[in-house]
């Protein structure tokens, strides 16, 4: 299987990206941008440029896999007063999971983004030793009433979120 280019191009420290370190990663949480055709780019300098008190690790497109916070420090992708990550997983998404974004849209091929995003999933799982039947979750799943993502723009592809996860194992089998 492929290996893809990781980009690492960290925004700076303030509101998106507090500087918080954290010991261990305990699960993947897959979104989407809810923005179409915004680019990994574009979205790194979107944070970098207004610093929201939001993030993510990680935003993907059909041509990049842009890091913008390094995997071992908090990102702000799942609002703490929902405990559904508490519940299944024992810890707050914050401090534990690792944010990944799937940019879609405008001009941006969704099966090559697609294929970026269940490969850079396939990675984390084996960085981590993650189970990628049991440790990835959407954000939809964390917080029903206010989010969609991914399972919206994957649907719209006929991809339901357990295709996806078989995908990602798929992938993840091919790395080892």
């Amino acid at each position: 299987m492929a290996r893809f280019p990781i980009e690492r191009n960290y925004i700076s420290h303030g509101n998106s990206r507090p500087g918080i370190k954290v010991p261990k990663r305990r699960f993947i949480v897959s979104h989407d941008t809810g923005n179409p055709g915004s680019t990994a780019i574009g979205n790194r300098n979107f944070f970098q440029t207004n610093q929201p008190k939001s993030s993510a690790h990680t935003f993907i497109d059909d041509k990049r896999i842009i890091e913008i916070i390094p995997l071992d420090e908090v990102a702000y992708h799942v609002r703490y007063s929902v405990p559904k990550d508490n519940e299944i997983y024992g810890y707050n998404a914050n401090s534990a999971a690792i944010g990944v974004e799937l940019c879609y849209g405008g001009n941006i091929n969704f099966w090559n983004a697609y294929t970026r995003f269940t490969w850079y999933h396939a990675y984390l799982c084996q960085l981590y030793g993650l189970n990628p039947k049991k440790d990835i979750t959407s954000h939809k799943l964390l917080d029903p009433k206010r989010k969609i993502d991914p399972l919206q723009v994957l649907k719209r592809q006929g991809i339901s979120f357990q295709q996806f996860l078989a995908d990602v194992y798929r992938m993840y089998v091919s790395l080892r």
